[in-house]
């Protein structure tokens, strides 16, 4: 059954068809991301009736068909009783609520619809973070380039290089979290010092959520430098002992950059 016919059986089932300008409702549009509360207004002043007498129709697209809808539920705290102005909310909304929605009052013998609200709601968009690691001493036959990916589930990121407009896989470096979760994905591959010094293009591509996201090599003198600082604690096999030794381990410094204090 189309809306339209569903409507003009609703209206006869009460008696008689009105004027839909009677129950007037918005936002005309209500555009969300997935999360959010959608919120919904329906004015029936003219009725001289309460909210209570209100109830929402969503329009099922796939056929074109109308029918009672509990996802809007009424809000009574916001509502305006004197005025006749009716809330009703989407609480938590899904990409799935996306719909039209029409206010219904019913008085008396009649039944009155509203002009129809179309509720858009999108996927939330994930925005990784993308960084591009180099070491600090490149004297060595291959530079290792590593693409760091942060800001999503490693399950959900797909990544790969394009070195000077060729596709290389890469190898996958995963880093896991305390609870077992993914935190940070990770792609190296290895360049020459030969196209180090000649600075290919090399651009490490991320694939997330059906989006493609970019990161080119930046120029040497900018380039984040894969450098890092571990310290570790130790303690004597004998009870009796309460020593503890700590050891600082770097890498990717060179030399002439480490400077020892005690």
């Amino acid at each position: 059954m189309s809306l339209w016919l569903l409507m003009i059986w609703v209206s006869h089932a009460m008696g008689s068809v009105t004027e839909p300008s009677i129950v007037t409702q918005w936002p005309m549009v209500a555009e969300v991301t997935a999360g959010e509360d959608v919120v919904l207004k329906c004015n029936i002043i003219e009725l001289y009736s309460s909210c209570s007498a209100v109830t929402w129709l969503r329009v099922n697209s796939e056929n074109a068909t109308i029918s009672l809808t509990n996802r809007l539920q009424m809000d009574a705290h916001n509502s305006e009783s004197v005025k006749s102005i009716c809330t009703a909310v989407i609480t938590n909304s899904t990409v799935q609520d996306s719909s039209i929605y029409y206010c219904a009052a019913v008085h008396g013998r009649f039944a009155h619809i509203g002009n129809g609200s179309r509720v858009i709601v999108k996927e939330h968009t994930v925005l990784p973070v993308i960084d591009i690691l180099t070491p600090l001493i490149k004297n060595a036959p291959l530079v290792p380039l590593q693409c760091v990916v942060t800001g999503a589930k490693s399950s959900q990121v797909q990544m790969h290089w394009s070195v000077e407009g060729r596709k290389e896989k890469g190898q996958a470096v995963l880093r896991h979290g305390n609870d077992g979760a993914v935190q940070i994905s990770r792609n190296q591959i290895l360049i020459t010092a030969e196209q180090w010094e000649r600075k290919i293009q090399c651009v490490c591509v991320v694939e997330l959520g059906g989006q493609i996201f970019t990161k080119s090599l930046q120029t040497h003198a900018d380039s984040t430098e894969m450098a890092s600082i571990e310290i570790m604690a130790f303690t004597s096999s004998n009870n009796h002992d309460p020593t503890v030794t700590l050891q600082c381990t770097l890498s990717g410094f060179a030399p002439s950059q480490v400077r020892r204090t005690r």
